[in-house]
């Protein structure tokens, strides 16, 4: 092989390795990432227009159910925005989705 082709393969296997964390803008202009606490998204960020919250179960250790608190935050910053989606689980940052424009 030549050498452009090689160092462009690695340069690939390289890019393609990297986690990819989703990242918020918070109204006020503050970053979080994924991973980030519930408690420091709060502290970051503006409360969100719109919170719910439900309980999901997973299957543990030997049959066990394992109870997981999921909460989604809404940001609605009107219809020149799009609105974002932070799910949290037990109180972990876990995604951040978009929703279309806002209202």
């Amino acid at each position: 092989m030549t050498k452009p082709l090689v160092y462009a393969l690695l340069g690939v296997a390289a890019w393609a390795g990297t986690a990819a964390a989703d990242n918020f803008r918070c109204p006020n202009g503050s970053i979080v990432s994924t991973g980030d606490s519930q408690s420091m998204v709060a502290m970051k960020c503006d409360p969100p227009t719109y919170k719910a919250t439900r309980m999901e179960s997973e299957a543990g250790h030997r049959g066990a159910t394992i109870l997981i608190n999921v909460e989604e935050w809404t940001y609605n910053e009107g219809p020149n925005r799009l609105v974002h989606i932070l799910t949290f689980r037990n109180g972990v940052l876990m995604s951040v989705q978009t929703a279309g424009f806002g209202r």
